[in-house]
């Protein structure tokens, strides 16, 4: 199939991860890809999942010929009308995509207590930033798509957890490790970094109510573990689910279960 180069504009949210579009915000892309991709949607109503996208985009010939199920439904798009739509739902990843990610600057958002890392964000945006590759429904009434966007609830944020959750993640995070604690046979270094960090999951809802913090910004404070745990040097891809917050996947799972929903 034929490849394109589409350049466009595209609204970007007023705040970092808030759903909002008020100021009139834009950020210019270029969609390079294939000039169409056909989306499966799924097209049971009787299903949780009506009108989501279902699995991979195709443009592949061999693809588009294999056979359907019949509660799926392809859409195909023309990538020159809507490109931001397809460099949303292109699956195929670019080089330059990890290129960017890599090397722009990030900035303080929320300013940490010291001892806990802070949240950062960049101005230096692309389309995925904004937008919600995993939440692309159809509309089959109206014929189009819809993104949904990349905010703190679709990154893992748990807009309304409350600080007995954040006291029952950090009480988990203390018995996990335990055993880290009095390791006669590890360095004085490694001991007290431990000690350190547990002192610092102690003090952190207090610390973090005392900085007027809110139950959901805290959760993604919490203190990094010393390197034989988890080298937090290996966390400098923008991708990495820890990048928004300490935790920020993980720590959804522990909320649920916290509020007995999991």
């Amino acid at each position: 199939m034929r490849r394109i180069s589409k350049q466009f504009t595209y609204p970007v949210w007023d705040e970092w991860r808030k759903n909002s579009f008020t100021q009139g915000r834009t950020g210019t892309f270029t969609y390079e890809g294939p000039e169409f991709l056909t989306f499966e949607v799924q097209n049971d109503k009787e299903s949780e999942d009506y009108g989501k996208e279902s699995g991979w985009c195709l443009w592949l010939k061999q693809d588009l010929e294999r056979p359907t199920a019949a509660d799926i439904t392809r859409v195909t798009v023309d990538c020159k009308e809507n490109p931001l739509l397809c460099e949303i739902g292109n699956d195929e990843g670019k080089e330059s995509g990890v290129v960017l990610r890599r090397q722009r600057d990030w900035q303080v958002l929320w300013d940490a207590p010291e001892g806990y890392p802070d949240v950062e964000y960049t101005d230096e945006l692309e389309p995925r930033d904004v937008y919600d590759e995993q939440n692309i429904t159809y509309d089959f009434e109206k014929g189009e798509f819809n993104i949904g966007i990349h905010d703190w609830e679709a990154t893992g944020t748990e807009m309304g957890l409350t600080w007995q959750q954040v006291r029952d993640v950090r009480d988990q995070e203390l018995h996990d490790t335990d055993a880290k604690v009095g390791q006669t046979d590890a360095p004085e270094s490694i001991q007290t970094a431990w000690l350190d960090y547990r002192q610092k999951l102690r003090d952190l809802p207090a610390v973090m109510q005392e900085k007027g913090f809110e139950p959901w910004q805290a959760i993604q404070m919490f203190p990094i573990p010393p390197k034989d745990m988890r080298d937090p040097d290996t966390a400098s891809d923008p991708a990495d689910p820890y990048r928004d917050g300490a935790f920020a996947v993980d720590v959804k799972v522990a909320g649920l279960k916290a509020a007995g929903k999991k």
